[in-house]
């Protein structure tokens, strides 16, 4: 068999041939896995996600392969996807199984779809590395036709259930029990995404003018982004980080800002300026959008350092390290492309194709157990708590136990066995008589952190002079019961005012954050204890009204209605309580 190309009908043959088989196999699989009552066995995950995940590699290679080419790539792709999915499922504590690896595994599909577009592109240029233009036209092209073949789908089977509803109102129910039968909507679904696939590569114009359209709506909302981009980069030079770290979702944020930015940059270049003319105003935010991906990374970096330093590694905090290392090689390679002198950007083509190379040997690290993200973080836990950073009473054993697979099981059991000191050999034993369905439970029961107020943190604006209740002070809180203004790592930014609000001669402790006011109250009930009573959000007019100490206790114009237990609140609906003046009159 030579190897050359597959024709028009071939390749209509293979995709078909592909839907329908994979699809009926993976009917009988997901009917053998989908009873709860019993555990699914370990092969039958792997082949469903084999086949499943499988069969995109297949139909996107029918078209742009050669046949020899093909056949290997496929099975190649087929053993590594089965091999991710072995160590996914063998590894996994979780009791549901899903075929389409959800949570730490979504990284499969860039692997897969980047993985196919080097290999592709390679075998149509017959060479390893192919010309830029090739891995631009093929990328995106490929990357259209998926969204469509979805759309196309996901219409499909909208136009049956509405046949199997107009049938169904006429008494006819047979319609609507055969789309619901496993063994015949699997195969369907298969032979429904390979036909919109194939349409995709027959209709090459509709293909290339929505690929043009695509690219042509991303391409002018980069000066959208570069302009808010740089805003949001000259307000941090006055606000500080603080801010940006109150979100708790600081690394999270600024990698899909980097993300955004380095899409929206290739949809402007493309192929650069010698192929068409390109406005002034995207070459312009071009090169700011390529500065702002390496600040954008370079804060996502510090803001993971300093989570991972604090609490240590977890599964997530993993994936987001492999975010951060992308991120900053695209923001050091593109910022280096935006001042280099020549062409507009030409260095972009030489680092998104190293970079892709890149990123498919990461991807498949993470994937797989060369850098498992449960095997990582089993091991950072571990070293952890048993070399002395967390100490047994504080450290969240939850995380080896329910958080990190089999591997925080494992490194449970050698703590047990061999931890340093008696006290980690008995929290790890603690730990793993723990069931499964004590994962919430412990979450709840677990002792809170406890934390000191520090005087340095706040600032009494009312009333003028008055100092915060020494007891206050001394006493320790649940450390979620204090606002973030108030955290040990935090810039001195509480706004506090003694307002006795229940007229019982103690002033409560009212505290701003923000916009946030938290009221602590002395209660007589718990030892004269003080305790959080309530979190109100104030308007922005509100809050520097606060501020600058315009904050006291008002009585309420009518008192509560008692109506056997019940207490309703009163108020005049008509009258302006500010004012007295009335708003409606009759």
């Amino acid at each position: 068999m030579t190897n050359s190309g597959l024709n028009a009908r071939e390749t209509l043959i293979v995709r078909l041939g592909v839907g329908l088989i994979f699809g009926g196999i993976l009917g009988w699989l997901i009917k053998q896995i989908e009873p709860y009552d019993s555990d699914p066995v370990l092969w039958q995950q792997v082949l469903a996600s084999t086949l499943m995940l499988g069969a995109f590699v297949l139909w996107a290679g029918a078209g742009a392969m050669r046949r020899i080419s093909l056949a290997v790539w496929g099975g190649v792709a087929l053993a590594v996807i089965a091999v991710i999915a072995w160590n996914r499922e063998a590894h996994n504590t979780e009791a549901h199984f899903n075929p389409f690896f959800f949570n730490l595994s979504f990284l499969i599909y860039p692997f897969l779809f980047i993985s196919h577009e080097l290999v592709s592109s390679a075998d149509q240029a017959g060479k390893p590395i192919a010309p830029y233009p090739l891995y631009f036209d093929e990328a995106w092209k490929r990357g259209v036709q998926l969204i469509l073949a979805m759309i196309f789908t996901g219409l499909f089977w909208g136009i049956l259930w509405l046949g199997a509803a107009l049938l169904g109102f006429i008494g006819f129910t047979w319609f609507k029990d055969l789309l619901t039968n496993t063994y015949f909507a699997w195969p369907l679904s298969g032979l429904a995404i390979a036909s919109a696939v194939n349409l995709g590569d027959v209709q090459t114009r509709l293909m290339s003018n929505f690929r043009s359209l695509v690219l042509g709506v991303l391409s002018w909302l980069l000066p959208v982004i570069a302009f808010i981009g740089v805003l949001f980069a000259v307000s941090l030079c006055f606000s500080g980080l603080e801010p940006l770290w109150k979100t708790k979702a600081a690394t999270a944020s600024l990698l899909t800002a980097c993300v955004a930015l380095v899409l929206l940059v290739n949809a402007a270049y493309q192929q650069g300026d010698t192929e068409r003319p390109v406005h002034v105003v995207l070459k312009m935010s071009a090169w700011i959008a390529c500065g702002l991906t390496l600040v954008f990374a370079g804060l996502a970096a510090y803001s993971l350092y300093l989570r991972i330093a604090q609490y240590g590694l977890t599964p997530e905090r993993v994936m987001a390290a492999v975010g951060v290392v992308i991120a900053c090689l695209f923001g050091v390679a593109y910022t280096i492309s935006a001042v280099w002198p020549g062409r507009w950007l030409r260095g972009i083509e030489l680092a998104n194709i190293a970079l892709a190379f890149v990123m498919a040997g990461l991807f498949l690290a993470v994937l797989t157990p060369i850098a498992d993200p449960y095997r990582l973080s089993a091991g950072a836990q571990a070293a952890r708590v048993d070399g002395g950073e967390a100490a047994p009473d504080r450290f969240d054993w939850r995380v080896l136990r329910f958080e990190t697979g089999t591997y925080g099981r494992d490194a449970l059991k050698r703590l047990s066995q061999s931890g340093r000191t008696q006290a980690v050999r008995d929290a790890a034993r603690a730990a793993l008589a723990l069931k499964d369905e004590d994962r919430w439970v412990l979450a709840d029961t677990a002792k809170p952190a406890m934390r000191t107020p520090d005087r340095k943190q706040f600032v009494v604006v009312s009333p003028k002079g008055a100092m915060l209740p020494e007891d206050f002070l001394t006493q320790a809180y649940p450390s979620q019961a204090l606002p973030d203004c108030a955290a040990e790592d935090a810039v001195p930014g509480c706004y506090a005012a003694l307002i006795d609000l229940n007229h019982n001669n103690i002033p409560e402790v009212t505290i701003l954050d923000g916009k946030e006011i938290s009221i602590f109250v002395k209660d007589s009930q718990s030892n004269n204890k003080w305790r959080l009573m309530s979190n109100v959000y104030l308007t922005p007019a509100d809050a520097e009204a606060f501020r600058k100490g315009q904050a006291l206790a008002q009585r309420p114009v009518f008192d509560d209605l008692k109506i056997g237990d019940k207490i309703i609140g009163i108020r005049d609906t008509h009258r302006n309580a500010k004012t007295g003046e009335d708003l409606v009159s009759y």
